[in-house]
């Protein structure tokens, strides 16, 4: 396993798999490390459905990605989302003590301000898979091009629960080159 140094060189957007299976193991070692991910007043809203029927994949990347291949290609598709109703004061999947930064109501449009929040906690989540992947030699990409009305549908997500991201896993095919990164100074203000 590598360490998390070199778990963060090592990553990069994998677009070509192997058709290798993932592991239960590793899976669960992935979706452990989104769990403990971090959230504002702990609200913990990210949500995960994990695909591996390629059949789906394929009508996922054809209705509610833009034909993107790799969707459908991927070993694993972990669909990525959030339950907003974590963000509903009093509500039993809301934390106790967040009822200073929460909606009055479950309706969708007092849910509207809460999702830019719930987004980033999640993103919070996808990329500690995503690093937890990489430790475990395992490629993935984020996927953010999609039709987030189609694949609600297709995958029967209620309106309270929103789709933000697809995390596509498996195996790179080949060497993974350098990425070009910005130089110390130019992120530092």
């Amino acid at each position: 396993m590598k360490t998390v140094q070199e778990a963060i060189q090592w990553r990069r957007s994998i677009r070509k798999f192997k058709p290798d299976p993932i592991s239960d193991e590793h899976l669960a070692l992935i979706i452990e490390a989104a769990r403990l991910a971090p959230s504002g007043t702990n609200r913990q809203p990210w949500r995960f459905q994990v695909i591996r029927d390629q059949a789906l994949q394929k009508r996922l990347a054809e209705e509610a990605t833009l034909n993107q291949r790799h969707v459908a290609e991927a070993p694993v598709c972990i669909v990525c989302g959030s339950e907003m109703l974590t963000f509903v004061k009093g509500h039993p999947l809301a934390p106790s003590g967040g009822d200073y930064f929460a909606a009055e109501s479950e309706d969708p449009e007092a849910l509207k301000p809460f999702i830019a929040d719930a987004q980033m906690y999640t993103a919070v989540a996808i990329e500690h898979m995503a690093l937890m992947a990489a430790s475990l030699g395992i490629g993935s990409c984020w996927v953010q091009r999609i039709r987030f009305g189609a694949m609600a549908k297709l995958l029967g997500w209620p309106r309270h629960r929103v789709i933000h991201a697809l995390l596509l896993l498996g195996y790179p095919e080949g060497d993974l080159p350098p990425q070009r990164r910005l130089a110390k100074e130019q992120i530092l203000l």
